[in-house]
């Protein structure tokens, strides 16, 4: 059975888990602190006002054949294929049961009422947190019994939604396989999303249904320390083995406990406990007093001495590093890059044809620049000399949430009727996280929503798109909708992020066609394609450094040879170096689905339905853009 059916190693599941439940730091630009629309640009502009320029050709995706796919074609019926049909969907629920239940938060994370699904529900744990040679051989053989355990069924007796379903996990188990070749290269304290940093977050919205749940939280607030040090025990082999971080990544790590830290009588933890505590319905005065009290003692002798073991650790090893560049230092760092791109952003494109993808598209984007300047360099001038620091920052977050859902009503699948709200993140939190972030709620509850701005952050100030994103028609509308259509539980403990973090990018760029406050349209698209730039140059240096072994010099070179502001490139490679792929699921994430609305526009015409495609891709829920541009290439056949 599937005991970690969605997990990359076995002591590696809830570091994934947790990254999934803040389904996107939300932060498309974290680290970016260099501006691709530097007053460097503005001599581009120039230069293209004498020189000319020629229009990028388009590359829709090749659809050569558009035979029917396999999830198109009519269910098989008859009492033989009913059964395998049942039997599948027995596996499914199997094996969701025994996954989600492997550790107390994955499942309440994943679940809201366990009964309903028929759960048993474990003491409190973080689950198995082993990490060794002997563990990877042995979930590396559990893989690949679940993958023969899969190939068992026939294929051809399933229906077509079970055949996609099958088709999901199939590649994301094999993928599973391949991630033991570099367990050592991962990363769990990544100062960019890791461990100290998301699991703060994860516990201070940890929900109290019932008193069982404060019970199970206070346990697991006492086994934290248990549970850091295994993960300090795997960062001391990665010292053995040559593979820790680079100095400045420890350092960061250092300063965001140290700062989680800084005022333990007033730690996220304390501050969030008694508000949730008191909605719990039956409890006493007294017994919420005593919870009170059992939360604050847990948190000052055990999650505060937690995290200085982590600074002590970080502190005494900072140094050990053995490599200032990114994974293409290490040894089958390359190869692993490459994995990621397959594993994390979910394409099948290799690193080299990223590279000449990004490359053609950076030059196709700053020919739209150059252009949309020269029609308007009024409008371009006044651009570059605006103080704001972003559009609609003074504006209230719910009001321009509810403007997209209106505004976009009419061109996405209607969203299912849930509450939602916007809060600010805890002062202890505003220096080690990310501009704006949205939590997934339970599969079985997703009527409630939250999402977190920190006004703290240098990157809060661009309201507009950040709500875009990260609201309507962004991660919180796609969780939803894709919750309202009823899909098997066990898609829910699968990671996509180059699907949900490419969605929210997607509709990101978007939003700024709807902004019209301006009294020329061409500072929103000026807007659009300076993030545009900024993300497709980061990710050219993400690839860079991390693949093609680029060192601060080359990094320099590429920005300045390519017109760009170099001054942040340090600021950059710190983060690409931390954070390998990131860009990439925001970069070739958003430009898988832009390639896939290309195609099918540009094969139907007059015949795309806007709304018709986003159901399409929205509908297959979050997987590998191989498997949705099959349904994508049905859906361009089916109306022709």
């Amino acid at each position: 059975m599937w005991k970690k059916f969605y997990k990359k190693a076995t002591a590696l599941a809830l570091v994934c888990a947790m990254s999934f439940m803040l389904t996107a730091c939300g932060d498309s630009h974290n680290g970016s602190s260099w501006n691709a629309a530097s007053s460097s640009l503005e001599d581009s502009v120039e230069d293209a006002i004498t020189a000319g320029n020629t229009e990028p050709e388009a590359s829709p995706i090749d659809a050569s054949t558009l035979e029917d796919c396999a999830y198109a074609l009519p269910d098989p019926i008859g009492k033989e294929a009913e059964a395998e049909q049942a039997r599948f969907h027995t596996y499914l629920m199997d094996n969701f049961r025994e996954s989600v239940t492997s550790d107390t938060v994955t499942l309440h994370y994943t679940v809201a009422n366990p009964a309903d699904y028929d759960l048993d529900v474990p003491t409190a744990t973080f689950g198995d947190a082993e990490i060794s040679d002997e563990a990877i051989a042995s979930d590396k053989k559990e893989t690949e019994d679940e993958i023969a355990e899969l190939q068992s069924f026939d294929y051809d007796l399933l229906t077509g939604s079970q055949k996609y379903t099958y088709d999901v996990i199939k590649d994301y188990l094999d993928l599973n396989l391949e991630s033991y070749n570099y367990t050592y290269l991962y990363e769990p304290f990544a100062y960019t999303s890791g461990l100290q940093t998301n699991m703060p977050i994860n516990m201070s919205e940890y929900k109290f249904y019932n008193e069982g749940d404060v019970q199970d939280y206070l346990a697991l607030l006492g086994q934290l320390s248990d549970y850091y040090g295994k993960y300090l025990d795997f960062e001391q082999t990665k010292i053995d083995k040559g593979l820790f971080m680079n100095e400045h990544s420890a350092s960061e790590v250092i300063r965001q406990c140290e700062e989680f830290i800084a005022t333990p009588e007033e730690n996220l933890l304390i501050a969030t406990f008694e508000d949730k505590v008191r909605g719990v319905e039956g409890l006493s005065e007294e017994q919420i007093q005593d919870y009170i009290t059992q939360n604050h003692d847990t948190v000052i002798n055990s999650v505060i001495p937690c995290y200085k073991n982590v600074i002590n650790f970080f502190n005494a090893h900072k140094d050990d590093g053995q490599n200032d560049l990114g994974l293409a230092g290490f040894e089958h760092g390359k190869e692993y890059y490459a994995y990621l791109l397959k594993d994390k952003v979910g394409t099948d494109k290799t690193p080299e044809e990223v590279i000449d993808w990004l490359d053609n598209a950076i030059d196709d984007v700053m020919y739209e620049y150059q252009t949309t300047a020269l029609a308007n360099y009024s409008a371009y001038e006044q651009y570059f000399n605006d103080s704001s620091d972003g559009l609609y920052e003074d504006n209230d977050p719910l009001e321009t949430i509810n403007y997209f859902k209106d505004a976009f009503a009419d061109r996405f699948p209607a969203m299912p009727d849930v509450h939602y709200n916007v809060e600010n993140v805890h002062e202890s939190l505003e220096n080690i996280v990310s501009p704006a972030f949205y939590v997934t709620t339970p599969i079985d509850a997703y009527d409630e929503n939250s999402i977190y701005l920190n006004m703290g952050s240098d990157g809060a100030g661009d309201l507009w798109s950040t709500l875009a994103h990260e609201g309507i028609p962004g991660h919180m509308y796609q969780f939803t909708y894709y919750l309202s259509t009823n899909p098997e539980p066990i898609r829910a403990l699968l990671n996509f992020n180059g699907y949900t973090e490419g969605w929210a990018t997607y509709v990101e760029m978007m939003s700024y066609d709807m902004y019209k406050d301006y009294p020329d349209d061409s500072y929103a698209d000026f807007e659009r394609i300076n993030s545009e730039l900024n993300l497709l140059v980061s990710a050219r240096v993400e690839i860079g450094v991390n693949y093609e072994g680029w060192d601060l010099e080359a990094t320099q070179k590429y920005l300045s040879d390519n017109g760009f502001n170099s001054d942040g490139a340090e600021s950059i490679m710190d983060y690409v170096i931390a954070e390998p792929v990131n860009y990439q699921m925001y970069v070739m994430g958003w430009q898988s689905f832009q390639e896939l609305r290309d195609y099918a526009e540009s094969a139907l015409g007059d015949k795309f339905d806007e709304q018709a495609f986003h159901k399409v891709v929205l509908d297959a829920g979050p997987s590998q853009f191989y498997l949705i541009e099959k349904l994508v290439k049905q859906y361009v056949k089916d109306n022709l």
